[in-house]
């Protein structure tokens, strides 16, 4: 028997199901992100040196990187009611052996299994949302939920840091282990979509591909060009712009909000113009990016330039990954999320890379004007990758696209048909 998700039209969305899906991501990026913010402790804890425990940042993402196209593909048959909360509880489990960690050896361990788990996640938390709205608005949906990793950085990352500060990190890990297994508890009960096997074997060449590989680079790049910035934030604010460690904590404070604000404005731009958006929001950031190269000049201008930064941050996720959904082959979204998750870990440990390596070779006042550069890059692909499916707008349209410049709440909303197949597929 088929369990089928409910579908809301125009009235409204299932925000039960969206808000517990939000929570869970938030609970997820806050264990990805924690160790940068506790490495000093990590490193006295384990009794090894701060770079050496800055590898629990950098196998997480590479494991990300490897693991999630694959195990994507060999959990396609498993009904996601099942398969999420499986995930979390495995999170869950992993989290608990970082807190319990006697060694840096078993805390490696522990993050590795953890970050599994987390690229598995990820790459099906876009598609599950989809299967709970209509197509014309997925984008809505998908922007409450990636509220909850937007929140993750200015609360979940520093209510942690806090707590590992004054009680010790293995008690920060230790609540984010008990509210992961919370998370799962709550997805457990969504009625989620349960398709038989025979609904998701795809078989044959994927004709979107390429188109999805090429999207999903671009965006990889857009990325890349970001954490040159963000990996090196510290001294771009201290030894570039000449803040102190307070006005340094404001500006950071600024960059959180203005990215939450993003994440919420996500889902109308890209239920709006569904092929322009990405494009669109891959200029502005190479322009944002140039910006910060006026950050010296005064702390109002630093204000606006960090948080014209912040909100492209919060866009561009929910915005590429409802590209990647719109244009990927149907019955194969969870693929394309995949793709697109891997793409982003390579775009955060390669411009780490290069963020380190303008700072060794020049200053710090280099990093936008690379950053920007390498932005700039991918945009060129974005806007042609915009320009060329708006010329074949015309044609068939996928089960989950919107023509530009439509409204979403007159759009009407699929047959029953279409949507128990779209159902089916996730």
């Amino acid at each position: 028997m088929t369990t089928q998700p409910s579908r809301h039209t125009a009235e409204g969305l299932p925000w039960r199901a969206l808000l517990l899906l939000s929570g869970a991501a938030f609970a997820t990026v806050t264990t990805e992100l924690l160790p940068a913010s506790l490495l000093l402790q990590l490193s006295d804890g384990l009794d090894v040196t701060p770079a050496t425990a800055g590898g629990l940042v950098g196998a997480w993402a590479l494991t990300i990187a490897v693991a999630s196209i694959p195990l994507t593909r060999l959990t396609a048959r498993v009904p996601r009611r099942r398969l999420l909360p499986v995930i979390l509880v495995l999170l869950a489990l992993a989290t608990t052996g970082t807190a319990l960690a006697p060694s840096y050896e078993w805390a490696l361990t522990s993050r590795i299994t953890a970050a599994v788990a987390h690229g598995l996640f990820w790459s099906l938390l876009v598609p599950t949302v989809a299967t709970l709205v209509p197509p014309a608005r997925i984008g809505r949906a998908v922007s409450v939920v990636l509220a909850g990793p937007a929140m993750a950085s200015i609360v979940g990352i520093p209510l942690g840091a806090t707590a590992g500060a004054a009680l010790g990190w293995r008690v920060s890990f230790a609540a984010l282990a008990a509210l992961l297994a919370l998370a799962a508890l709550g997805i457990r009960t969504l009625p989620l979509s349960d398709a038989p096997p025979q609904a998701v074997r795809q078989e044959g060449r994927d004709p979107a591909l390429w188109t999805v590989l090429g999207v999903a680079l671009a965006g990889g790049l857009v990325i890349t060009g970001h954490f040159v910035l963000y990996t090196y934030i510290a001294p771009l604010l201290h030894q570039f712009g000449g803040y102190d460690n307070a006005t340094s904590g404001i500006l950071l404070f600024v960059f959180g909000a203005a990215g939450v604000v993003g994440t919420v404005g996500a889902g109308p731009l890209s239920d709006r113009f569904p092929r322009r958006a990405l494009g669109g929001v891959g200029a502005a950031f190479a322009g944002s990016a140039a910006s910060l190269l006026l950050l010296d000049l005064h702390l109002a201008v630093a204000v606006v330039v960090i948080a014209g930064w912040g909100l492209l941050i919060g866009l561009l996720p929910p915005v590429f990954q409802m590209h990647l959904l719109r244009i990927a082959s149907p019955g194969r979204e969870a693929t394309s999320g995949a793709i697109g998750i891997t793409v982003l870990n390579l775009g955060i440990a390669t411009g780490a890379s290069i963020g380190g390596a303008v700072l060794d070779n020049w200053r710090a006042d280099a990093l936008p004007a690379v950053a920007a550069t390498v932005i700039a890059i991918a945009t060129v692909g974005l806007v042609v990758d915009g320009l060329r499916s708006q010329r074949t707008a015309g044609g068939a349209p996928t089960a989950n696209a919107v023509p530009d410049g439509d409204d979403p709440a007159s759009a009407a909303p699929p047959d029953r048909s279409a949507a128990e197949a779209a159902g089916a597929r996730s």
